[in-house]
C-alpha cells in the first residue's frame, strides 16, 4: 500500500506563507538593530593641557609667577587650542579648583596668539594649501611654548584669608542658627600662605587642566639693608653694607619646617640670614622717535630678577663678577633673606646705590730699557707691557746730566723698539720710556729705568 502525497493547494499555501511572514515579522521586530546608524555624536571639545613649569616666588611685596604656555591639548593633540591663560590667587587653602576660581582673585590674563595656519591644518587633518599664503598679521600676545612671567603686588586686602560661607543645609536643625555659619580661616599647615594656579582656556571659553598649585608664605618680611657703599679698583667693583638692625649673622637651623613652598625661581639657601645682590637697570631713553609709538601689547613682558651672586651671601660684602666697564654707570640693590625651615623670605630692596667707574689707573712702567749706539743712531729696546687697554709708548730724551726729559715721539708708538736718528755725535743722552692707555685723556705710567748713551 502506497501513500500519495498531494500537492498543497494555493489557498493552503497562501495561508501557510501568511503565517510564516507574520512569524518572521515578529522575529524581526524583537531583534536588536545592531547595524542601524544612530544620530551623529557631537565631537568632544579639545581643552588645553596644563601650563608647564608653573612656579611662584616672593620678593618683598611682589610675587613673580612664571609659566610655560601649553603646546598641546589634554588628548596630546597639537597645536593646543588655547586663546589665553588665566592665573588665580587664593589666600588660604582652596577646597578645589572651582573654589580657586570662584572665591579667588584673577591675578592676570595672558593672551596667546593663534598658531600658524600650517599647524591648524595639521590639527584638522587637512593638507596645507599648495599656493603660498599671504603673510599673516602678528597678533599681540605670547606664542605657545613661551615662558611668561607676571607679577602680583601683595596688599593688605589680598593677604586676608578667604572666608567661604557654606550654603544653608536643607536638613532640619534642632535649634535655629543665630547668624551665618562661617568656616574658620583656611590655613596652609599653620603657615599663612597665598596659593596660585594657572589654567589655559580654549576658543570656546572652556578651561583646561589646572597647573599644580604653587604657594608663597605670608610671614613678616626681614628688614632690608641700608647704607650700601661702593668702591672700585681697576678690575672690580666691591659692595659693602652694615647688617640691618636686629639681623644676626647666623640662625640655628630649623629642621622641622611644617610647610614646603613652591619651587623657587632662584636657588634657595640653608637656614639662616643671608643676602642677595641685584643689578638695577639704568633707565634709558625710549628708542621710538617723535611721532612714533610702541606697538600695542596687552601686558608688559616681565623678567624675574636674578641675583648677581650664584649663592646667597652670608657676609655683608660682595664683588661684582662682571668685567669692569669704565664710564658705564652701574646700580645695585641688596635684599635680606631670612630662611627658617624650608621657607625663604626676601626683604624689600635696599635703597639703590650707583657708581660710574672712571679709568684713572695708568699702565705699569715699562721695564728692561736698553740702548745701543751706532753710526748716527741710537737704538732703544724694552719689554712689552701686558695691559689690555694699552695705547702705546712714548720715548723721552734729555742731555746728560739733565733731569728733564722731553718726548721724542709725538704720538704713542706700538713697537717696543725705537731708533733715535736725531742724536748728535759726541753728545751723551739720557733715555726713558713711558706707557699710555686708551682712556680719554690717556693715563701715563711712571718712567722706565733711565739709560745713558753717546751717539757716534
Amino acid at each position: 500500500m502506497s501513500t500519495k502525497i498531494r500537492p498543497m493547494t494555493s489557498r493552503r499555501a497562501g495561508r501557510a506563507c501568511g503565517w510564516a511572514a507574520c512569524a518572521l515579522g515578529i522575529a524581526v521586530a524583537f531583534t536588536p538593530a545592531c547595524g542601524k546608524k544612530g544620530p551623529p555624536l557631537a565631537p568632544l571639545p579639545r581643552v588645553p593641557a596644563a601650563a608647564g613649569q608653573f612656579s611662584a616666588r616672593r620678593l618683598g611685596s611682589t610675587v613673580y609667577l612664571q609659566l610655560v604656555v601649553p603646546t598641546k591639548n589634554q588628548d596630546n593633540s597639537t597645536p593646543a587650542d588655547v586663546t589665553r591663560v588665566e592665573l588665580y590667587g587664593y589666600t588660604g587653602t582652596p577646597a578645589s579648583d572651582d573654589d580657586l576660581v570662584k572665591y579667588g582673585t584673577l591675578v592676570a590674563t595672558v593672551p596667546v596668539r593663534k598658531p600658524p595656519q600650517e599647524d591648524e591644518d595639521r590639527q584638522r587633518g587637512s593638507k596645507p594649501a599648495a599656493a603660498p599664503r599671504k603673510p599673516e598679521q602678528v597678533e599681540p600676545g605670547f606664542d605657545q611654548g613661551a615662558t611668561v612671567t607676571v607679577t602680583e603686588t601683595l596688599t593688605q586686602a589680598l593677604m586676608q584669608p578667604v572666608v567661604v560661607v557654606p550654603k544653608r543645609s536643607r536638613a532640619k536643625v534642632a535649634a535655629p542658627v543665630s547668624g551665618p555659619v562661617i568656616l574658620p580661616a583656611p590655613s596652609f599647615d599653620d603657615v599663612p600662605a597665598r596659593v596660585y594656579a594657572a589654567v589655559a582656556v580654549n576658543h570656546k571659553g572652556h578651561r583646561g587642566v589646572f597647573s599644580p598649585h604653587a604657594a608663597v608664605p605670608l610671614v613678616d618680611l626681614p628688614p632690608p639693608p641700608t647704607g650700601v657703599t661702593l668702591a672700585y679698583t681697576e678690575t672690580q667693583i666691591t659692595l659693602e653694607w652694615p647688617p640691618p638692625p636686629g639681623v644676626p649673622t647666623a640662625l640655628e637651623q630649623q629642621t622641622d619646617a611644617p610647610y614646603v613652598p613652591s619651587r623657587p625661581i632662584a636657588p634657595s639657601a640653608a637656614p639662616g640670614w643671608f643676602y642677595d645682590v641685584f643689578d638695577v637697570p639704568v633707565a634709558t631713553p625710549s628708542g621710538h622717535g617723535a611721532g612714533q609709538s610702541a606697538p600695542p601689547v596687552p601686558m608688559p613682558r616681565v623678567e624675574p630678577p636674578v641675583p648677581l651672586n650664584a649663592q646667597p651671601l652670608a657676609a655683608a660684602t660682595f664683588i661684582d663678577p662682571r668685567p669692569m666697564e669704565f664710564g658705564v654707570e652701574r646700580c645695585y640693590a641688596v635684599r635680606t633673606i631670612n630662611v627658617f625651615g624650608r621657607i625663604q623670605q626676601q626683604s624689600e630692596p635696599s635703597p639703590t646705590a650707583c657708581i660710574t667707574p672712571r679709568d684713572t689707573f695708568p699702565p705699569a712702567a715699562p721695564k728692561g730699557l736698553i740702548a745701543v749706539a751706532g753710526d748716527g743712531v741710537i737704538s732703544l729696546n724694552w719689554a712689552p707691557n701686558s695691559e689690555p687697554d694699552l695705547g702705546g709708548y712714548i720715548v723721552l730724551r734729555g742731555e746728560a746730566p739733565g733731569a728733564t726729559l722731553q718726548p721724542l715721539t709725538r704720538d704713542p708708538i706700538h713697537d717696543t723698539s725705537y731708533q733715535d736718528k736725531t742724536a748728535q755725535p759726541g753728545v751723551r743722552y739720557v733715555y726713558a720710556v713711558v706707557a699710555v692707555d686708551k682712556a680719554t685723556p690717556p693715563n701715563v705710567s711712571a718712567q722706565s729705568n733711565r739709560i745713558e748713551e753717546t751717539a757716534r
